[in-house]
């Protein structure tokens, strides 16, 4: 297992951005919108549409909370996005883990509670895995440098940052 000598430091170069923008997410951004009834480890919503609405666009192993479409937090609870979690059909539908005290209702919404996948070691190998675990086992990321990690991830969830 790797060993992490000091804080990581994620303040990269995301080209796209200009020099004044941190290129971290803000936490607690609602990242889907339910419009349909889901259970308690699904959440139904619209197909996302990238570029025209830019609602409803998630990722394998994105960590939320549940609220009410009037903003209440429905639970305490951080949910996780499964490795197979992500169905795209008529809807979308995510399946998440661990299961939710209630049902996701129609109006629900899931906000994003972690704020960097670089935070630590483990964040690094919590997304890695949750975006292709036969992949990124975990012999592989034993192996893997911090520095292999986040370019992995960054080539995964955004090409054109780097």
């Amino acid at each position: 297992m790797g060993v992490q000598l000091g804080q990581v430091d994620h303040g990269f170069l995301d080209k796209r951005r200009k020099s004044s923008d941190s290129g971290q997410r803000s936490v607690g951004r609602t990242v889907f919108t339910c419009n349909a009834v889901g259970t308690t480890s699904t959440a139904v919503g619209a197909n996302a549409a990238p570029g025209v609405n830019d609602s409803n666009i998630v990722r394998r192993g994105q960590r939320f909370k549940l609220f009410t479409g009037a903003g209440v937090l429905k639970e305490e609870t951080v949910f996780t996005i499964t490795p197979t979690g992500i169905a795209v059909a008529a809807s979308t539908t995510i399946t998440f883990t661990p299961l939710a005290a209630v049902a996701t209702a129609n109006g629900d919404l899931l906000r994003e509670v972690s704020g960097n996948d670089y935070d630590s070691e483990d964040e690094l190998d919590a997304r890695l895995a949750a975006i292709d675990g036969a992949y990124f086992n975990a012999a592989r990321l034993a192996q893997m440098s911090q520095n292999d990690k986040v370019w992995a991830l960054r080539t995964r969830d955004d090409l054109g940052s780097i």
